[in-house]
């Protein structure tokens, strides 16, 4: 896992440049090496998506007021906002979320994702995954932890299939790892039980979580391309001889060799550069760290990086620190969370097209799991999964469309239901990466990456 120092203690340490430099290997020796399971190779897929960028909404967004508002329905159910019109006939959202209404034309909005995890943790497992937790709905979030049996995140299986390139790497994950109540680390956000080679480049955000740190594969002003190449060479023939001796130690040296690669790559740091980008340009994604990933990521995609994850940060006051709205819903939403996603989103897909990059690149916003149809005496939502709201935009989306729907009070799929692996099948679809993808855990056991179906109506 190749990691970039992040800004607050409660997430990692902070690796300085040797250890970026080592931890891809330190990933990999933690696999137990000659029990190390491997995936079958398979050739880069061929979708209609060059990249995907996931946005994950995280605490679980509430789909009354944000993509399947019920107008309708009593006031306990409906909430506080008005159902706006969209550019699509007989479609609303959110009063806040006006400019993805007018851009209604651009997205599927699939209605009906239903599973059956009430828990922040493992909740998040199953949608960026694909698999149900085994520890699902565990009556403390404590219990689940991460570990080297977990299934790999999606961008990880994207990762299998496409290796790094030009010292790109295929897989990135912004701006922190995310935790609920900023303790309890979500599982399924790495390899699992593919490793490190398939982990993501992890990018963290500065101390006040306005920006991103400068990523450490900045050449100090002492080490210049020759001494680089030099040290490179002399990693070379060190792991070529010990790798003779142990081959888990020549694919150790594998990693290093990422490490160098992106360190010498131009196109990853001029992604990284976000000073290149024209003021008014990065003006219309906002000045929210939120609306700063989703132009960091559209970067990144014109890199060549294959999946990039943008998180919603730990940010907010105690009764809300992320989209987790157990009180103060409405309050919090159009304050602090609606306008900033609204407004990032809406210039991320704008910008995509503008540049003519949004017929190749795939967009995907979600969160673990939507939130409880009646409003709560808190005046919040609580935890729901029963019925959540998934968005696609891009290459090779069904634009303009609308995707199953709920029940009167949006606490249920009233049609077409489907389930987190399919979302994640439809990803995987869409990048190319083949239905019958198999890997191998670390008892052997052959598994298929996902067992879920594409979505025909999110297909173009």
């Amino acid at each position: 896992m190749l990691t970039i120092r992040g800004p607050r203690p409660r997430l990692c340490s902070g690796p300085g440049r040797r250890d970026f430099l080592q931890a891809g290997a330190l990933g990999f020796l933690g696999l137990g090496l000659p029990g190390l399971l491997k995936a079958r190779e398979v050739a880069p897929g061929r979708g209609p998506a060059r990249n995907c960028i996931l946005l994950f909404l995280t605490g679980g967004p509430p789909q009354h007021d944000t993509w399947d508002p019920k107008p309708d329905a009593p006031a306990e159910i409906r909430g506080e906002f008005r159902a706006i019109p969209t550019a699509l006939p007989g479609v609303r959202f959110g009063e806040y979320f006006p400019q993805l209404a007018a851009r209604a034309d651009k997205l599927c909005v699939v209605r009906s994702v239903t599973h059956a995890d009430r828990t922040h943790t493992s909740a998040g497992y199953e949608v960026l995954t694909g698999v149900p937790h085994p520890s699902a709905n565990a009556a403390s979030a404590a219990l689940i932890k991460p570990g080297p049996h977990d299934h790999p995140h999606v961008g990880s299986l994207v990762a299998k299939v496409r290796p790094p390139a030009g010292g790109v790497p295929p897989f990135v994950s912004l701006p922190e790892v995310i935790k609920d109540a900023g303790v309890n680390q979500y599982p399924g956000l790495d390899g699992g039980f593919l490793g490190g080679p398939v982990s993501p480049f992890r990018v963290e955000a500065d101390p006040d979580c306005t920006g991103f740190r400068t990523p450490d594969i900045f050449l100090p002003s002492d080490v210049t391309a020759g001494r680089l190449a030099d040290r490179g060479a002399l990693l070379g023939g060190l792991d070529r001889r010990l790798g003779e001796a142990d081959p888990a130690v020549g694919r150790m040296g594998d990693h290093y060799r990422r490490a160098f690669d992106v360190i010498r790559s131009d196109r990853v740091r001029a992604a990284f550069d976000l000073g290149r980008e024209p003021p008014k340009a990065a003006d219309r994604y906002g000045p929210h760290l939120f609306g700063r990933g989703c132009l960091l990521a559209r970067r990144l995609a014109e890199a060549g990086v294959a999946l990039t994850a943008v998180y919603w940060h730990y940010e907010g006051p105690d009764d809300s620190p992320v989209w987790d709205t157990h009180w103060n819903n409405f309050r919090h939403l159009k304050g602090r969370l609606m306008p900033p996603t609204d407004r990032a989103v809406s210039a991320l897909l704008d910008d995509l097209a503008d540049r003519g990059r949004l017929d190749d690149t795939l967009v995907v916003v979600m969160g673990e799991f939507g939130r409880t149809p009646r409003v709560n005496k808190e005046a919040g939502r609580d935890h729901w999964s029963r019925a959540q709201s998934v968005v696609f935009a891009g290459a090779g989306v069904r634009a303009g469309t609308v995707y199953g729907s709920t029940e009167r009070d949006g606490g249920a799929p009233a049609d077409k239901p489907v389930g987190p692996a399919d979302v994640t099948a439809t990803v995987l679809h869409l990048l190319g990466v083949p239905p019958e993808l198999e890997v191998t855990d670390r008892t052997g056991r052959p598994l298929r990456a996902c067992t879920g179906t594409p979505i025909a109506g999110v297909l173009a």
